[in-house]
């Protein structure tokens, strides 16, 4: 024998032993034990977690430290992107600005040089006007303003005649003086007088801009501004002008002056130069006059191209590059923006230092550099900590599994060297005993909810096909309701019976039987109605007022007493049908393969609700349709009553006033013709009110339709409509027309006719359409317009559409309206012929 191991527990040297005894080949296999497993797989965990967990944190860190960076990058980007081009729009308003603001000085320079020329003119017409003629005055105003000049000999006047167009003044050309349209225009190739002329005309004085063409400088322009203004006693246009390319030079170098002088943030630069590269604008000046195609910057990058293609771009361009070569010890990256100034041919590159976002990325990288170190040295200590704390307790875990193994090892080596079976009672673990039985008791709920589930499901499935029986007999819903009651409840036979109002008598509806697996209805051969006293187990339940269920039926085989079942009953139940507090309707199953309990009894419960309710719409629908026609029947005939009083009392009393009216205006004509005249107008009103009233009794009463049929009226609508809208509308019928009674047609002519008004009144289409077509079994009706229509989701319909598919529905046929915007609309009218 092997001697127990000294600090091991007994039944572990035990089992050890055990097995040496039982060797045969004398070799051993050595084995994880299972109680020891939980403590190598808790090591083997622990150090997978805190790999697992080691690689993720470095990688995590890793891209939260890269998205730092990038986001430090953007925004640093992103600002200085908005500031560089924020400052290129600067300059940019700041040219327009000073442009504008010239532009506005010269305007008012020469508006106060006309002005000054035109209180010259007045004051000498005012003093010679009576003394000499408007040429002498002419040539005094002419002479007096030929030798002033302004603006460095830049401005001048000149002047002419607006209505021959003769140039008399032209102080800095005097090739033009005496000269008119034409001849102006031949030489400019611009008619100047002529516009000139307009713009005295039009507005008495304005502002021009034209370039001159000087006779002595052939295919050289001169640029120029002028204020022109009227002076009426002359019949003169007195103007003074500008020469504008010399004051534009002077502009462009002040404002190159006031840009090389500006500046933004810590280094921010402007750079301006032309489209072929020359610089003209840089806080260098030594820059100035060279080109930005040779810049290169400290690495060598020569970015001076892209300086040149930003020319091109309308939107401007981003670039980035490091410090131009010798203008700085230290190497940054710089973010520029370049675009075009196009109106001067000038490009403007604004430009600033990214070096403090350097400065913020290398701060960040040592910033988790640090952070890093530190959480590495934090996380080592705690994992340490909780690795040792973890095998502790697996170590103490283990030790307990490993005892409770060894008992029940010891356990079992005793039942097999007894030759004892262990039965459920002998089982020295009570949790295996409570498995069992809940795991019984679990696969029994199981299998019951299956059971309830699936009779649910049986349930609603009748409930939702019942309610698309919309075609089916009122016989065939109570024959499929049974016989799914049958099928839910598991029974061999069942019915359904109605109660009338006052609960004597009750009314056999269906049953059904199982035969061979399937539920079958049954032909009823016995008598249907019968009193209370004599209804079998369904007069019982209207006599209690409740269900009847019966597992154990002891109760007599009469055929009375078993009613409505022909066979031997073992159980049953009934349960009836409650509204507004009496029993409707009684169903009833029986022979049941088990007991009947309470959810048989809901399940009958509810599926006879749902049948009801049912029964109830279906009932109302039909009373619904009975009034709905019956109101239409009566509206139609009160409408033909009224018509009939209009075209019978009304129309012949306004046709005799109106014939009394035409001998008066006779009578009058011989004796005095303008009363006659008011007569005549009298009696065309009256002729008005009689077209009226008929038309209103027609629209009324359509006794066309009844007299001459529908395809008469409708032509005769249409020539109304032709009238009254002078839209074009046409018709056509396809078929045999003679197939609808009085009634529908009469219907059939008032859908048309509200449709074709509507069209014709809010629609202002161009044409409309009427299209009937019939055969042996169906007829349809389109009426089509081409006018705007509408949005069928958004417009919410009138009256008028009301009404036509309540007379749809009153003739059974179907109206369907269909619109969109500017795409017109369809009106359709379908159905079946009733002769």
């Amino acid at each position: 024998m092997i001697k127990p191991l000294d600090g091991v527990p007994a039944g572990i040297a035990n089992r050890f032993s055990g097995l040496q005894q039982k060797k045969h080949s004398g070799q051993s296999h050595r084995r994880i034990s299972l109680s020891s497993a939980p403590f190598y797989a808790s090591i083997l965990v622990i150090f997978g977690l805190t790999l697992f967990i080691g690689v993720f944190w470095m990688v995590n860190e890793y891209q939260a430290y890269e998205e730092s960076i990038e986001n430090i990058r953007t925004n640093y980007h992103n600002r200085y992107r908005s500031r560089v081009q924020e400052e290129h729009g600067k300059v940019i308003d700041f040219i327009e600005y000073k442009r504008s603001l010239a532009d506005q000085q010269i305007e008012d320079e020469i508006r106060d040089k006309v002005q000054a020329a035109y209180s010259i003119a007045s004051h000498i017409y005012r003093l010679y006007k009576d003394e000499k003629s408007v040429t002498e005055l002419r040539a005094m105003v002419t002479e007096v303003l030929r030798p002033i000049r302004w603006n460095n000999e830049q401005g001048y006047y000149f002047a002419g005649t607006v209505e021959k167009g003769e140039i008399d003044l032209f102080a800095d050309e005097p090739w033009f003086e005496g000269k008119e349209t034409e001849a102006v225009k031949e030489v400019s190739g611009v008619d100047v007088v002529g516009d000139i002329r307009s713009i005295v005309r039009e507005k008495g004085a304005g502002v021009y801009h034209y370039d001159l063409v000087k006779p002595q400088f052939p295919g050289k322009v001169f640029p120029k501004i002028a204020f022109v203004k009227y002076f009426e006693p002359f019949d003169w246009f007195i103007g003074a002008g500008v020469y504008t390319e010399a004051m534009e030079k002077l502009l462009q170098a002040d404002i190159l002056a006031r840009i090389r002088s500006m500046s933004f943030a810590k280094d921010g630069r402007v750079l301006g130069y032309r489209r072929d590269g020359t610089i003209i604008c840089s806080r260098d000046e030594r820059l100035i006059g060279r080109s930005v195609e040779n810049f290169v910057d400290g690495e060598g990058l020569r970015y001076g191209q892209v300086l040149l293609t930003a020319a091109d771009n309308a939107h401007g361009e981003f670039f980035t590059h490091g410090s131009a070569a010798g203008l700085s010890d230290l190497s940054h990256q710089v973010l520029s923006y370049a675009g075009a100034y196009r109106d001067w041919g000038w490009v403007f590159a604004t430009s600033m230092s990214m070096e403090e976002m350097q400065r913020a990325i290398a701060f960040e990288t040592q910033s988790y550099r640090d952070i890093a170190f530190k959480n590495v040295v934090v996380f080592i200590i705690l994992f340490v900590v909780a690795v040792t704390m973890l095998l502790l307790i697996s170590y103490f875990y283990s030790m307990k599994i490993r005892h409770g193994i060894d008992l029940f090892t010891n356990f079992l080596r005793q039942a097999t060297d007894s030759k004892k079976k262990i039965k459920n009672t002998d089982l020295a673990f009570t949790e295996f005993e409570d498995l069992r039985i809940l795991a019984n008791r679990m696969v029994d709920d199981r299998i019951q909810k299956e059971l309830l589930l699936r009779r649910d499901e049986l349930r609603l499935d009748t409930l939702l096909r019942l309610g698309m029986m919309e075609k089916q007999s009122l016989q065939e819903k109570y024959d499929f309701v049974l016989r799914r009651i049958v099928q839910i409840t598991r029974s061999g036979e069942g019915y359904l019976a109605m109660v009338n109002n006052s609960q004597s008598h009750i009314t056999l509806c269906s049953l059904a039987k199982l035969e061979e697996g399937v539920v079958r209805t049954k032909p009823v051969t016995m008598e249907l109605s019968r009193s209370v006293n004599k209804g079998g187990f369904a007069g019982m339940v209207v006599t209690s007022g409740g269900e009847l269920l019966s597992n154990a039926y002891t109760g007599t085989d009469d055929r009375e007493t078993l009613y409505p079942y022909s066979g031997t009953v073992v159980r049953h139940v009934d349960v009836p049908a409650i509204n507004d507090g009496r029993i409707v309707m009684v169903a009833g199953v029986c022979n049941n393969g088990s007991e009947y309990d309470t959810s048989d009894i809901r399940q009958m419960k509810m599926l006879l609700e749902g049948m009801w309710l049912h029964v109830l719409k279906t009932c109302s629908e039909e009373e619904m349709a009975r009034l709905e026609r019956q109101i239409i029947m009566v509206s139609e005939e009160e409408r033909a009553n009224i018509g009939r009083d209009l075209h019978d009392d009304l129309g012949s009393h306004l046709t005799g006033v109106e014939l009394l009216s035409k001998v008066l205006q006779q009578k009058l004509e011989q004796t005095d013709p303008d009363k006659a005249a008011q007569v005549g107008a009298i009696r065309g009103l009256i002729r008005d009110a009689i077209e009226k009233t008929r038309r209103l009794a027609q629209g009324l009463y359509p006794a066309h339709v009844i007299e001459h049929g529908l395809e008469a009226a409708v032509e005769e609508l249409v020539s109304e409509i032709k009238n009254l809208f002078q839209v074009e509308c046409t018709h056509s019928f396809e078929g045999d027309r003679e197939w609808v009674d009085n009634a529908v047609a009469t219907h059939v002519y008032y859908i048309i006719r509200e449709a074709v008004f509507n069209a014709a009144r809010h629609g202002e289409p161009d044409n409309i359409g009427i299209f009937m077509r019939t055969d042996t079994e169906s007829f349809s009706v389109r009426i089509v317009d081409d006018g705007n229509g509408f949005d069928e989701n958004s417009t919410r319909r009138g009256l008028g559409c009301h009404t036509m598919k309540y007379r749809a529905k009153a003739i059974g046929a179907e109206l369907t309206i269909s619109s969109e915007l500017d795409g017109g609309t369809i009106v359709s009218v379908s159905g079946e012929v009733h002769t």
